[in-house]
């Protein structure tokens, strides 16, 4: 018993994604050790290697979680060589071996080693080739949701196999093969449970990862436009003082006409530089929260330089948004590439982006001129309707998702005379606030 599951550890642990320490090796083997207790000392065969199962599918969402799909999968893969490679090398053995000699005292010790040694050697090599083919991250394997599809199924064939061969083999009574079938579907359901619920916290961290890539990304641009800014100010003040320099000759000689046109056509014309959109960046230094600044300074910085005329009004810092600024991210980006993408098509576009600390909270407003092509309002807010071609339309239905799951988020969407604004109350009223 001890050396079978030694070899079941082993197995698991050659085929196993990423190398597993003597401590971990350990654990797994004293799990599979207890797990089969039902088939070594109660001869309960169909739930004693069920039960083996969920141990090995439990130890691998539970250890090494960054791998855990993986895990599930592989660790099944090592049950499955186990057998395989245990059945072929007793064959083979007992071809080569006379069974007479076999059954001497220390000829059996030494047989059971070499049997051992030949399974690691397989299963090792059998686990490199495995983890080649299918741990490359390429494809749709380098996809958390596929593995946990593919453990689904294999979990699901196994279950299969179990109901079809041995349970019938090892009861002669309808009930208890009906007993049975209900305490593997119970055990399988459960087990899906599990992996249904490691599917959806991966589908989270990815989806917090990719925010927070992008966050990173924005602050990049948003740090490379205010060293553009500085170099342009720079030169600007440079540029300055030649100006004034050569107001000076003008001055001396009292020549008020030239000195009239030498200010109507060169000097008037740089306060175009200094009202740039680039320069009313100026007031998202009252944004206190860093993700949130670095989004709103590369979507207006985007906007500006896709032609577009930007408004930012921030009167008074803002350092909470009272909830969490993933989702905030998420829901100012989606509205804001709408509202760029909407404004680009009239003649004269224009985005206001305005953001008020109140007593109550924080007020935020995103506006933008659009072609009003008679769209209703609410058609904008189903999922899979988009103005845009080529577009899925889940954009404004995901944010609706996101700010229905807040109960101090409230947000009011106009269309009025060709005007498309979006705003939000972030009331601090209500229990769940994130700062």
């Amino acid at each position: 018993m001890l050396s079978s599951f030694f070899q079941l550890a082993l197995a698991i642990r050659n085929v196993w994604p990423k190398r597993m320490s003597l401590k971990a090796f350990i654990a797994l083997y004293i799990l599979l050790l207890l797990a089969g207790m039902p088939v070594t000392l109660l001869s309960c065969i169909p739930y004693g290697l069920f039960g083996i199962l969920v141990a090995v599918c439990v130890y691998g969402l539970v250890t090494y979680r960054d791998t855990a799909s993986q895990n599930v999968c592989m660790g099944m893969i090592g049950c499955v060589l186990t057998i395989v490679a245990d059945n072929v090398l007793t064959i083979l053995l007992h071809m080569l071996i006379p069974l007479s000699f076999i059954n001497r005292q220390y000829v059996s010790f030494i047989v059971r080693l070499i049997h051992i040694l030949l399974f690691h050697l397989i299963t090792l090599f059998c686990g490199r080739v495995l983890k080649k083919l299918l741990l490359s991250g390429k494809g749709i394997l380098r996809l958390q949701q596929t593995w946990y599809l593919i453990d689904a199924a294999s979990l699901l064939l196994i279950t299969i196999y179990l109901f079809d061969n041995i349970i019938p083999g090892q009861n002669g009574s309808i009930g208890k093969m009906i007993y049975n079938n209900i305490l593997h579907i119970s055990g399988y359901l459960l087990v899906m449970l599990c992996l249904l619920l490691a599917m959806r916290r991966s589908w989270l961290e990815q989806i917090q990862t990719e925010a927070k890539q992008k966050a990173l990304q924005d602050l990049q641009d948003y740090t490379h436009n205010l060293e553009s800014m500085y170099n342009g100010l720079r030169s600007f003040k440079h540029d300055y003082v030649n100006i004034l320099l050569s107001l000076s000759g003008y001055i001396e000689t009292s020549d008020m006409e030239e000195l009239k046109k030498y200010f109507e056509d060169k000097i008037f014309p740089t306060k175009n530089l200094i009202d740039q959109g680039d320069y009313k960046l100026n007031q998202l230094s009252n944004v206190g929260v860093l993700e949130i600044k670095s989004l709103l300074s590369a979507k207006m910085i985007y906007a500006h330089d896709s032609g577009v005329d930007v408004t930012i009004d921030i009167p008074d810092r803002v350092d909470c948004f009272l909830i969490d600024t993933v989702d905030l991210a998420r829901i100012l980006g989606i509205f804001l590439d709408n509202a760029i993408e909407a404004t680009l098509e009239t003649e004269q576009p224009q985005i206001g982006l305005n953001i008020i600390q109140n007593k109550d909270g924080v007020s935020i407003t995103i506006s933008n001129r659009f072609w009003d092509n008679g769209t209703a309002l609410h058609r904008l807010k189903q999922k899979g309707f988009s103005t845009k071609i080529g577009h899925q339309g889940i954009g404004l239905s995901n944010a609706q998702k996101i700010i229905s799951s807040y109960d101090n988020v409230l947000l009011e969407t106009t269309m009025q005379s060709g005007c498309f604004m979006q705003h939000m109350e972030l009331a601090s009223e209500r229990n769940n606030i994130i700062c």
